[in-house]
This record gives C-alpha cells, structure tokens and sequence, in this order.
C-alpha cells in the first residue's frame, strides 16, 4: 500500500519521467531535420518516445485512481531524472548549434536507450494491474526495440565510413 506522501512522490517522479520521455524525443525530431538520410528512422523512433510519455503518463493515471493496487518498488531518484534531462539539454543544443556529426548522435542515442533510468521502468511500483503492467510492458519493449535499430544504424553508419 502507498502512503499519501508516497503516491505524490511517486507521481511526481512518473510526471518527470514523461518530461524526459518528451525531451528524448525531441532530440530525436531535431536528428530527422539535421540529417535527411536518417529522417524515417529518428522520426520513428520521436514519435514512440511520445507514446512512452503518453503511457507514463496514463500508468500514474492508474496509480492514482487504484493506489490500494499497488506498491512503492525501487525508488527512482529525482535528481538523477533531472541529471539525464540536462545531459539531453546539452546535446540538444549542441545539436542545434551543429556541433555534432552523425554518428555522435547516433552514439548518444545508443547511451539514452541503454540509460539506467531506461532500464529500470519496468522497476518503479510492483502491482498486479493488468493494464498497468501492459503499458509498461508496451514502453519496456519499445525501448528494446530502439537499442536494437539503434545498434543496427550504428553498424550501416559504419560501413559508410
């Protein structure tokens, strides 16, 4: 059972986690309007990183209307959140500026999608919730998905070379 100082925690850390979701998209729409040859993919993978944010979004939806269903797992830190966040600030800008090639970008991508904070969604409440638990389940295996092209594009980007 979640306390009530509890849920507003857990709550605001899932509002950051959209946040973050959002800010990782956006660095992935900036790559598609840098680099022309990549367009589809970034923007692909821009638009799953939305419905992550979406998804989070509706699973503290969830959490709130059901607190009684679930459980505080491992806590996710704040300022580790706000860490990753600035870090993709400053790539983004650096972006922007055009002080970053290709396949920079391509290597941060890999770094983001393979973040601790990434990795551990999955970990933030324990719960029987069915649609709770599709939902992660639906982010988690995206974000596989995106290692998995990301790793691919980083091996073609190679062979360009």
């Amino acid at each position: 059972m979640i306390t009530v100082k509890g849920l507003k925690d857990l709550l605001g850390v899932m509002e950051m986690m959209a946040a973050n979701e959002r800010l990782i998209g956006s660095f992935y729409k900036s790559c598609a309007e840098t680099w022309e040859q990549d367009r589809t993919f970034w923007l692909t993978i821009a638009a799953e990183e939305e419905k992550h944010a979406k998804n989070i979004e509706r699973m503290a939806q969830i959490i709130s209307l059901k607190p009684e269903h679930f459980e505080i797992g491992r806590p996710f830190n704040t300022a580790a959140i706000q860490t990753v966040m600035a870090g993709i600030e400053r790539h983004l800008k650096r972006l922007r500026e055009r002080h970053m090639t290709r396949g920079q970008a391509i290597f941060i991508a890999r770094d983001i999608e393979t973040s601790l904070i990434e990795k551990n969604y999955g970990e933030i409440v324990k719960t029987s919730d069915i649609e709770y638990l599709t939902l992660m389940k639906e982010v988690t295996g995206e974000t596989e998905k995106h290692k998995d092209s990301i790793e691919r594009r980083i091996q073609e980007i190679k062979a360009e070379i």
